[in-house]
Formats: structure tokens, sequence, C-alpha cells
């Protein structure tokens, strides 16, 4: 009896644990389980926003060739009136604009009171269409800066014999006086005088700025900028050149000794931060700017361009130009010159040409078309957002464009063309004096010269 009685309470403790083990396996298949399904659910949420970012990605790449595109049609645009004389007096700049200015949306917005054609068409446009998710594209116009690498001293330009190089100095030294600017208009000198306009205007509403940047040295801010962008050597006459030279060993960094590419490239420099650059930004560029336009003239180049105009001055300048209700656009220089002679009557003509002259030959000239633009498209998928800043410049090439033939002038000589199709001939000169030819300006393919991804 003791026997059996034993054997059944080992049987029974078998029992107990074989039930144990069995618990525990299911319980490590259950955790197993579990950290499976976590992973599956992560991989797969990891997967479905990698797709997504793929997606929000092409939009955007999309988007860039859309505005490309457009700014393609401008050109095409612009230089088929250049070569038309009489839709050159016809077609003006503001116009043209429209072509790349007005921003896309994808999927199109339709207002309330659009009417039903509109509607349909969008609609069938958003059925047939390839796009999927949301796009937003818009091209802006920044030729209002003046280039920075116009500061640097290319030694396949500069000659240190001779009294002239190009409009370059080999020399740093800035005029410090308030009214420098209205005597020299040279990169350098325009960028000290905004640098510390900017600068003493924030400091008058920032009490903490003031503090960090009361005893600011501009003249070392310019010539560390100089010393980096111009070619080695270049500044070997300057007396200010040992000491960048002696700024950048103390970092270590060795100076590009080449025209800046990126703006990024500025927060290398000694002395340059974060807060001097963005004071900066919207008035100078890296990039080649042909020409500035007045229609995005901002304040503080237009103090620079016409320095006698007092704070009143450049606000009724605003409020002429930028009227919601009848926005002037300035076709060419003679309408600017018309609004500071003969409106307001700030310069003298002479004084006024005087002016503009010294910008041109310093290689800064002014205008009204567009040249250098700034591409922001932004692609949007579910949850992702993908948003590329590409920089655009649209080359120009200036050419002598032959006038066309006078009235009772027969045949085409050689210093006149055959009349265009329904072009209107000029009239026959007094004494038969040769009709002169105009400058022709016509734009070239329009390049991508940075890209950002934000």
């Amino acid at each position: 009896m003791g026997f059996r009685k034993d054997a059944t309470l080992i049987l029974r403790n078998e029992r107990g644990i074989a039930l144990m083990m069995i618990m525990t396996a299911i319980l490590l298949l259950m955790a197993i389980y579990g950290e499976f399904t976590f992973e599956s659910k992560i991989a797969r949420l990891k997967t479905t926003n990698i797709l997504d970012k793929s997606q929000a990605k092409l939009l955007a790449e999309s988007g860039v060739q859309l505005a490309m595109t457009r700014l393609r049609l401008y050109k095409e645009a612009f230089n088929a009136v250049q070569k038309n004389a009489n839709a050159k007096n016809m077609v003006q700049g503001q116009l043209l604009n429209q072509l790349w200015e007005v921003p896309f949306i994808f999927p199109i917005p339709v207002g309330a009171g659009a009417n039903a054609a509109f509607k349909e068409t969008v609609t069938k446009f958003e059925k047939e269409t390839l796009l999927e998710g949301e796009m937003k594209v818009s091209i802006q116009n920044i030729s209002n800066r003046l280039n920075l690498n116009m500061l640097r001293i290319d030694m396949t330009k500069f000659n240190p014999d001779a009294s002239a190089n190009d409009g370059q100095d080999n020399t740093s030294a800035l005029n410090m006086a308030d009214n420098a600017i209205a005597s020299d208009v040279s990169v350098d000198q325009s960028l000290f005088f905004l640098l510390k306009r900017l600068v003493d205007q924030k400091r008058e509403k920032d009490e903490a700025f003031d503090g960090r940047y009361s005893n600011l040295n501009y003249q070392e801010l310019v010539t560390n900028l100089k010393y980096f962008v111009s070619d080695a050597g270049g500044m070997a006459q300057d007396p200010l050149a040992a000491e960048a030279e002696s700024n950048f060993q103390r970092i270590p960094l060795t100076p590009k000794f080449g025209p800046l590419g990126s703006g990024s490239e500025l927060f290398a420099i000694p002395g340059w931060n974060d807060e001097l650059i963005e004071l900066i930004q919207n008035e100078f560029s890296v990039y080649p700017n042909t020409q500035i336009d007045f229609n995005k003239l901002t304040a503080n180049m237009l103090k620079i361009l016409i320095p006698t105009m007092t704070e009143d001055d450049v606000r009724e300048f605003f409020i002429w130009r930028d009227d919601p209700e009848q926005p002037k656009f300035i076709n060419s220089k003679a309408d600017f010159k018309r609004y500071i002679v003969e409106q307001e009557r700030l310069l003298s003509e002479t004084d006024f040409d005087s002016r503009l002259k010294l910008f041109e030959d310093k290689g800064i000239s002014f205008g009204s078309n567009p040249n250098l633009f700034k591409i922001i498209s932004e692609g949007s998928y579910n949850r992702a957002n993908y948003t590329l800043v590409a920089f655009v410049v649209l080359p120009k090439n200036e050419t002598n464009a032959q006038a066309p033939c006078p009235q009772g002038q027969v045949g085409a000589p050689p210093n006149c063309r055959p009349l265009n199709p329904g072009e209107v001939p000029p009239p026959q000169p007094p004494g038969g004096t040769p009709p002169t030819g105009e400058q022709n300006t016509q734009l070239l393919e329009p390049k991508i010269i940075e890209i950002q991804v934000n």
C-alpha cells in the first residue's frame, strides 16, 4: 500500500511539471508572437513611410520640372517679343511675367463662384492626371540682390601694375563715412553700408543684440569675406590681408580662394554668424545676377541706389509702386527716371544719369526683366512632406539688332532689314540718315545653379 501511494504522488507531481512546462512554452510562444507582430507592424509602418516619402519626393521633383517648363515658355515668349518691334512696344513685361509668377496648386482649388465650365475642366483634369497627393509650386523673382562674388579678385583679370583693372581694387580699405555710398558704389562699400544700416536698425530695437554688436568690426568682416573668395595671392598687396589670413588660421580653415557656390559657405567665414547672415540675405546673394529688377527693389537697395532719399521718400516710393488698387510696373530705366527726376524731383536728370553710370561702370545694371528665380516645390503624400528649393538663372545675350527699313526706302541695305509681316515701317529719316539698330536682349535656356532639400 505504501508503495502504490508513493507511486501515485510521483505521477501526480510529473503531471504538474508537464502542465507548468506547457504553460511556460505557451507564454514563450505568446511573447515571440507578440514581438513578431510588433516588428511586423513597425516594418510595415517603415515601408509605408518610405513609400509615402518617395511619393512626396517625386511630387516635389515634378513641381520643379513644371516650374522649369514655365520658365522656358517665358523665355520663348520674351525672345519672340524682343524680335518683333511692334510686339515689343505693345506687350508689357508684367503680361509676360504671368507665364511664371502664378503659383500652381494640386488638387486645384475651385472657388465657390467658379463657373460650371471651369469646374468641369478641373474635375476632368484630376480624373485623368497621374498625380497622387498634393503639390504646391511657386516661382519667386529674386533679381534684386547684389552678387557677393563681385568682391573677389580674379587673378586672370587683375593686373597689379595697372592703375585700373576692370573695376577691381587690390585694397580692402572702406570709407566708414555715412555718405560714402554717394560716391563709391562698389560691392564692398555697398555691403558695408547695408550691413551697418541693418545692424544699427536692429540695435535700436533689441537691447541684447546691441550688447553683442556694439563694437562690430565691419572692415574685418568685409576683408575676411573678400579674402575667402579671391584667388590665392590676389590680396598680396593688401595691408589687411595678413590679419584675414591669421583669422582663418585660428579656426583653422583654408580659404576657398574661389567664388561662393552656396550661401551656406558664408557660415565658415570668420566673424560671420547666423544673425549677421540673416540680416543681409534679402539684399545679397552668391548667384550670378545680370540685372537688378526695379520692380523688386527693397528699401535698403533703394537707399544704395539713391542715397539722398529720406525714409519718407522711400515709403512714398513703395506706396506709389505697390498701390493695391493701381500698382505700377516699371518697364524700363526711363520709367524709374521719370519718377525720380520729374515726379518727385529727388535728383536732376544729369545727377540721375551720373548716378546710374557709377553702377554700370561696376558691372551692376538695372532694368525690368527678371533673370534670377527661386523655385519652391512642396510635395505631400499622406503624412510625408518633401520640399525642394531651386535657384535658377536665365542667362542673357545682348546683341545689336538691325533696324527695320524706313518708309520710302527700297530694298534692304546692309544697315537695315526687311519688315516682318504686319510690322509698321518707321518714317524716312531726314537727309536719308541710315537707320541705327537697337540693342536686342535674348534669353538663353534656364539653368538650375543650386538645389536644396528642406
